[in-house]
């Protein structure tokens, strides 16, 4: 699904996650479906783009570790992108301290290690999905 003219339109509200790493993408598209969301991957900055210009998301949840898919340069263009307020969620290794700088400074909020990400996964899916 590498084609932006072929982007799905989800059905109802649902999350975005950038992220190459396929392990962890199943871990926070699991999570999510589990407690009854949505939540879709782009791999790269062009359907990530698209996804973004097609539909609203909740959330976007960063994965830092996704190299040019989450540049600073690439968070702030799918900022410009995103409606105003769409909440960017980033996470990273906790002694990348350069990237987890770069993201909040990009304007993702919060910005946390992936372990603190991973163990407040179902709070946050809740949170951005509304449930509390």
């Amino acid at each position: 699904m590498s084609d932006p003219e072929s982007v799905p339109t989800p059905e109802g509200p649902a999350g975005l996650l950038l992220s190459r790493d396929l392990i962890f993408t199943s871990k926070v598209t699991g999570t999510a479906s589990a407690l009854g969301h949505r939540v879709i991957v782009a791999g790269n900055v062009a359907l990530a783009s698209a996804m973004l210009a097609k539909w609203p998301p909740k959330v976007v949840f960063v994965d830092l570790a996704a190299g040019d898919l989450v540049s600073t340069e690439s968070i702030v263009k799918y900022l410009e992108i995103a409606p105003p307020g769409t909440p960017f969620v980033a996470f990273g290794s906790h002694v990348d301290v350069s990237a987890l700088a770069a993201a909040a400074a990009a304007g993702c909020d919060p910005v946390m290690p992936r372990s603190k990400f991973t163990a407040e996964l179902p709070a946050l899916v809740r949170r951005y999905f509304g449930e509390g």
